[in-house]
């Protein structure tokens, strides 16, 4: 239902003009009158100075001295109302011309008022134009909104009985059994370079063995300490999370007229410094910035073999891993370890094998 628009204004207000009109006759007919009531007093003084002056003539010509004496005093009286009255006079004339320009402000004003007005109002009806095309605007929203719902309401009926039709046809079809088949390499002794994993907690870790057993290595390449020992227990580490606990046997004998001195690596395990350390498997496996697959790439496919060190919570994930390596490339080598063993490496043990 269409609005009616409010009227602003049931009668037409008297303009500034007009106000200003009647303001500016009364002070005028004010300050005449105040002019005529100066004329009519400065007549009445002159006229009571002649009346003085002819009295003092008479009294004068009955006694000289004093006769003069009053009419110098109605001469002096009657100057002072003159110059009072002329002093009212200028008075008026400037205070007329201060309401003069008073009144040229205030007709400026009025005009400044009235454009302001003019502008306004020009805007009150741009307002209720633009209220009335966000109105019907609206209406055509709403009748679009209305078709985009009743569109919604179809569609998701619809997929709904095809969510349904799916599930009866799935229902309706034979359970298939999904065959996935891993390739099983002929096993083997390492006979390359071999990198080690460790697989515990449902973690993947890397071992960095290869590089303690190289410090072990360079360590007692030159070593010229004190061979009456014996027997050195020394620990490297920690790296990548692990700590080298190592035995090292010390012999010297007599080659001939020689004493012949070698250090002999005993015994060395990788002890971790938590049974949560390294990344959950599917993360290991899944992300390609990882740490395990950033390890990987350390070892050559074709000159590498992979040892993992899997223990006895972590076999149902070791088929994930033997997967992934496959498909990567790499051969696998396992070691199956109980859950109190450690990583360790020795001359007396034994060599790995493929898988």
């Amino acid at each position: 239902m269409k609005k009616r628009r409010r009227q602003f204004y049931r009668r037409r207000p008297r303009t500034v003009e007009e106000i200003g009109d009647d303001g500016q006759d009364s002070f005028l007919d004010v300050v005449s009158n105040l002019v005529g009531v100066l004329i009519i007093l400065v007549m009445v003084a002159g006229t009571r100075a002649r009346n003085v002056a002819a009295d003092a003539a008479l009294e004068k010509a009955a006694e000289p001295s004093t006769a003069q004496n009053a009419e110098d005093d109605a001469y002096v009286a009657a100057a002072k109302t003159l110059v009072e009255a002329r002093q009212n006079v200028v008075r008026l004339q400037n205070e007329t011309e201060d309401l003069n320009a008073r009144t040229l402000d205030v007709e400026r004003q009025a005009d400044a008022a009235e454009n302001e007005y003019r502008v306004v109002f020009q805007a009150l009806a741009e307002l209720d134009s633009e209220i009335e095309l966000a109105s019907r605007r609206r209406s055509d929203a709403d009748k679009i909104a209305f078709d985009l719902k009743s569109e919604i309401l179809e569609k998701e009926k619809r997929r709904d009985d095809l969510r349904q039709e799916k599930e009866a046809l799935a229902a309706a079809r034979p359970q298939a059994t999904v065959l996935e088949n891993l390739p099983t390499p002929i096993s083997r002794p390492v006979d390359g370079r071999e990198g080690f994993f460790r697989l515990k907690n449902g973690r993947l870790s890397h071992v960095p063995l290869n590089e303690f057993q190289e410090r072990v290595r360079l360590y007692f390449k030159n070593f010229r300490g004190d061979f009456e020992k014996k027997e050195i227990e020394d620990t490297f580490g920690p790296s990548e999370g692990y700590t080298f606990h190592f035995f090292v046997d010390l012999e010297k004998r007599r080659d001939g007229d020689e004493i012949v001195y070698s250090a002999n690596f005993r015994y060395g395990e990788c002890v971790p410094a938590s049974d949560e350390l390294g990344e959950p498997v599917d993360e290991a496996l899944s992300n390609p910035n990882s740490v395990f697959r950033e390890k990987l790439l350390k070892y050559v496919r074709d000159d590498a073999t992979i040892t993992v060190c899997v223990y006895q919570d972590s076999f149902e994930y070791l088929r994930d891993v033997k997967k992934f390596l496959f498909s990567a490339g790499y051969r696998l080598a396992l070691r199956p370890l109980p859950d109190d063993a450690p990583i360790a490496v020795s001359p007396e043990g034994t060599q790995s094998a493929t898988y």
